[in-house]
Order: structure tokens, then C-alpha cells, then sequence
């Protein structure tokens, strides 16, 4: 049975409120959104698109540099919502 310290002391009685720290604050009303599918997609794209080629080494780095351009454009977007 997990408890947290605030219910552990309502139950002893000692204290009359409590703010809980971290576990017990209210989730936020929109999810934030997350580029790493993108990010894992486009390398693995550009590695598997850069073997057929036969630079497998410098399509994985192509698919890298795009995979993390879309996802710091994603962050950026998602932090200006926010």
C-alpha cells in the first residue's frame, strides 16, 4: 500500500492541511507533444534509404540531421502553445 506523507500525517492528526509536492499537483490540461518518433524514424529511413546506396553511414547521418530538425521544430512549436 503506497500512502504519501500528507495522508500519513492527516491519519495521525498532526497536521490540519498539507500541500503535497510533485505526486499530488494537478495535471496539466494539455499534453505536450513529442518529436522522438519522428526523430527515430528518419534515422532509421536514412540509414536503411543510404545502404541501398551504398553509404549506409552517410545516409544515417542525412536522416539524423532531418530527424533532428523536425523535432527541435516540434519542441520550439509546442513550447510557443505552451
Amino acid at each position: 500500500m503506497l500512502v504519501n506523507a500528507c495522508e500519513t500525517m492527516r491519519r495521525a492528526g498532526v497536521a490540519a492541511q498539507c500541500v503535497a509536492k510533485g505526486a499530488m499537483q494537478s495535471t496539466p490540461s494539455r499534453s505536450p507533444v513529442a518529436g522522438g518518433f519522428l526523430l527515430t524514424t528518419s534515422i532509421l529511413v536514412g540509414a536503411v534509404a543510404g545502404a541501398v546506396r551504398g553509404q549506409a553511414t552517410a545516409g544515417l547521418l542525412v536522416g539524423l540531421a532531418v530527424g533532428l530538425t523536425l523535432a527541435i521544430a516540434i519542441w520550439l512549436i509546442d513550447r510557443a502553445r505552451g
